[in-house]
């Protein structure tokens, strides 16, 4: 598969095609049993992030200016047309978004490329806890490394750097997988771990560099997530 057909596909799954772009992706599918497939296995896998984010109630002066506005705006009439089926997300969600399904089925499907590289066995999507928005994605594989794709620009402030943390089982505690600075796609090798397994917890802090002092996290958790395995 091209990267044009998996940018494409991302855009797809997130329904950002205009109608004559939506209609010649699906009848690029309907002719390729691959690229279906692929679509498929993205949808699912963009549709397991929910799993990851808790459901949190609207607060009741939300629903006040809900009933507010309605209450203030005058009556509209009902479009004969529908509405086009772009998502109304802003800007800098969008890109993210798009961001989270490529990275996810560029790993997921590396071992179906012919790339030669293995898949991973378990995938964790972290969170930043502050706007509920994905910051990194961690991919982790039977043989102890990660693969660590960012999703945004983690502030570094100087003398302070990155750190990848996991917790195979609370009797072990906390476990660095290594540190980093720059935000790309990169590659890490852990300690003799257990296999990775579904709810495991990756995060990454910001420590004092070279990296905490205690060998525990100690800065603050920029982004979390637990690990599932991959929906193919």
């Amino acid at each position: 598969m091209t990267e044009d057909q998996m940018s494409r596909a991302g855009q797809y799954i997130l329904g950002l095609l205009e109608d004559a772009d939506r209609n010649a992706f699906e009848a690029e599918m309907a002719q390729d049993a691959t690229l279906r497939a692929t679509v498929d296995r993205l949808q699912a896998n963009f549709l397991s992030l929910d799993d990851t984010a808790s459901a949190e109630p609207a607060s009741p002066a939300l629903w006040d200016r809900i009933s507010q506005s309605l209450d203030q705006s005058p009556a509209q009439p009902i479009p004969l047309r529908p509405a086009p089926r772009r998502t109304a997300f802003a800007p800098n969600w969008l890109a993210m978004a798009a961001s989270v399904v490529v990275a996810l089925g560029v790993g997921f499907l590396a071992g179906n490329l012919g790339t030669g590289q293995p898949q991973p066995i378990m995938v964790a999507v972290l969170i930043n806890e502050t706007d509920a928005t994905p910051g990194a994605i961690v991919e982790a594989f039977a043989d102890d490394s990660v693969r660590l794709v960012p999703l945004e620009q983690f502030a570094v402030p100087a003398g302070q750097i990155l750190q990848v943390w996991t917790l195979p089982d609370p009797a072990t505690g906390p476990v660095s997988l290594g540190t980093f600075s720059d935000p790309q796609s990169i590659h890490l090798s852990s300690p003799n771990l257990p296999p990775p397994h579904a709810g495991q917890l990756y995060e990454i802090t910001l420590e004092p560099a070279p990296g905490s002092p205690t060998g525990r996290p100690t800065g603050p958790i920029l982004v979390k997530g637990y690990a599932k395995p991959p929906a193919i």
